[in-house]
């Protein structure tokens, strides 16, 4: 039986017993950013400052309570 409650964190879904499922969940979404030009990784200039970034993980259920889907977005945290 898969727990029904979302990871907090990175840490949390990849210790998790769905750590499988949430590492392909993270690949798919990488893959996503990168097919439509929205991340790629540079070198960061002198003086500038990176903007962080967090994943939010998410079961999408079905009716019976069961997994339909599990989501992994990679968000800017640009409040800091």
């Amino acid at each position: 039986m898969y727990n029904l409650e979302d990871p907090k964190d990175l840490t949390e879904a990849l210790s998790s017993v769905d750590a499988n499922l949430w590492k392909e969940t993270i690949n798919d979404e990488m893959d996503s950013l990168e097919s439509n030009r929205t991340l790629y990784l540079v070198d960061l200039p002198l003086g500038c400052k990176a903007i962080g970034s967090k994943w939010v993980f998410r079961k999408k259920l079905k009716s019976d309570e069961s997994v339909d889907k599990y989501e992994a977005k990679l968000v800017a945290k640009g409040f800091k």
